[in-house]
């Protein structure tokens, strides 16, 4: 699915400014936390606060 941050993200050297777009993942099924690649290529977690969602999900 496609997220838009809504808060801005600071995970180590790494930070992402609300507004940006992502391609993301759900962590689980029933959860609504999830995982996306940065840049870098370092795994980020965004929770459901933090993120609205663009597109739906797609099962894998």
């Amino acid at each position: 699915m496609r997220i838009k941050l809504t808060q801005d993200l600071v995970c180590g050297h790494d930070t992402f400014l609300a507004g940006e777009e992502f391609d993301a993942i759900l962590i689980l099924p029933r959860s609504t936390t999830v995982e996306f690649v940065a840049n870098s290529g370092k795994k980020v977690r965004a929770f459901s606060y933090e993120y609205v969602k663009i597109t739906p999900a797609t099962d894998i």
